[in-house]
């Protein structure tokens, strides 16, 4: 694997978290969601952290010494830190704009596919962000 291979898988990756995310938070109607499609991010990650755990252990030693180095660790902690800001902002405002004296089983439903739709956009959005990081790697490189 190359950076620029890990910058293509987990940029799609991190697209389709983004667009199923965000075709939830704004109630877009190109798909007909929540739906059988839901599974469809999920699946990408999964397969793309097999993908990248697969080649670390089993990929060429010389290329898995550059991929995963300490430079590497170091923008995937600052990206993660940040996203764990965004995350408890995000869920702070989340919580506080609910009516709660309004409180149904719908409205509870809603509030849990906003709050997931929502860690979606942030998830999508720090593999993204890290994989245009690896994108720049590979031109610099």
């Amino acid at each position: 694997m190359t950076f620029f291979s890990r910058a293509l898988l987990l940029f799609v990756t991190g697209i389709v978290q983004i667009f199923f995310a965000a075709h939830l938070l704004f109630n877009w109607t190109i798909l007909d969601l929540p739906s059988d499609l839901m599974f469809i991010p999920g699946i990408l990650v999964l397969l793309a952290s097999a993908v990248l755990t697969i080649d670390y252990y089993f990929g060429n030693r010389d290329n898995r010494v550059v991929l995963y180095d300490e430079y590497i660790a170091d923008r995937y902690y600052k990206i993660g830190a940040a996203g764990y800001a965004m995350t408890g902002i995000g869920v702070f405002v989340l919580y506080s704009i609910q009516d709660y004296s309004k409180w149904s089983l719908e409205a509870a439903n809603a509030f849990i596919y906003d709050l997931a739709a929502f860690f979606w956009f942030v998830f999508g959005s720090l593999i993204v962000i890290f994989s245009y990081g690896d994108y720049k790697e590979s031109v610099d490189g």
